[in-house]
């Protein structure tokens, strides 16, 4: 015993304990709390640079997660360009909003619950309601009377004198649009001998032909002839191609250019074959299919 002089293991493991009695002795004055941070801080993920002798206790198969990454700070966010902040909605957005949402429950409350004061609430919301409507009205009428591009009785006048000089002026572009017709179009007429609708309509398409010189070209779709139109011709696939599958069917045709226009199926009275016809032939500037007054876009 007197010649043993400890191995180099046994001073490590010596001087191992010392050391963790000093730490023992520092924590203890500062405190256990942060002791236990200063071990986690330490020590907690650099056990892969120690020999396995010395960290033993651990093992080869210990299953330690690694540590959790920093957060990383969020960019702060920079305003878009041209973006602006949201308005806020007009004076009078808003009082229509209240006065929308009042009115809608003074009507659910005298509706469920129709006493005097209540049914009188809501009266008093309609009868605002009206006296704004009529202001607005007024206040349109003065500037439909101060722009004449706005006022639709330009277009078709509503008095007594207006309504003559537009009829007169109606009759004429009507003779005008028959007379260019008469020289370049025909009315193809489909139709079935034993139709009972085909024979009521020939009488008033023959009419309309004759008064305004369109001629009816009558095409039968089962061999047999109408009394107004004895000796039609046969259909050759005529109705096929134009998709005629309802008889009576009436076709504005140009055979020149090969355009066909359907003008009506069923039965049409005298008038409505005109209107329908100055319809087809005058699609842009008919008094019959003209969109609207036209107004300015803009003032200058």
């Amino acid at each position: 015993m007197a010649g043993f002089r400890p191995g180099r293991a046994a001073n490590e493991r010596y001087g191992r304990i010392l050391i963790g009695l000093l730490a023992s002795l520092l924590c203890y004055e500062v405190g256990a709390q942060p002791l236990a941070q200063a071990s986690v801080d330490a020590g907690a993920f650099d056990w892969a640079d120690k020999p396995y002798l010395e960290d033993r206790e651990r093992g080869w198969f210990w299953y330690e997660a690694p540590p959790p990454a920093p957060a990383k700070p969020k960019p702060a966010k920079t305003p878009q360009a041209g973006s602006t902040p949201a308005q806020a909605k007009p004076a009078e957005v808003r009082m229509y909003e209240q006065f929308k949402a009042g009115m809608e429950e003074a009507r659910i409350v005298a509706m469920f619950n129709p006493t005097q004061a209540n049914v009188e609430r809501y009266v008093q919301y309609r009868t605002a309601l009206v006296k704004i409507a009529d202001q607005l009205a007024e206040a349109g009428q003065r500037v439909v009377w101060a722009n004449p591009e706005y006022d639709f009785t330009q277009k078709r006048p509503v008095s007594a004198v207006g309504l003559q000089a537009f009829d007169g002026q109606k009759q004429a572009q009507r003779r005008l649009t028959f007379e260019r017709l008469a020289k370049s179009h025909v009315l193809y007429f489909f139709f079935k001998s034993d139709c009972p609708y085909c024979h009521a309509f020939a009488p008033v398409l023959l009419g309309f032909s004759q008064a305004t010189g369109i001629k009816i070209f009558p095409v039968t779709l089962d061999g047999g002839g109408l009394p107004e139109f004895q000796a039609p011709h046969k259909d050759h696939g005529q109705a096929a191609a134009l998709g005629a599958t309802t008889v009576p069917a009436v076709y504005l045709a140009n055979p020149a250019t090969r355009e066909v226009a359907p003008v009506a199926f069923g039965i049409q009275s005298e008038s409505e074959l005109v209107d329908r016809v100055m319809a087809v032939a005058n699609p842009s500037a008919s008094d019959y299919v003209d969109a609207s007054t036209p107004i300015r876009s803009g003032r200058t």
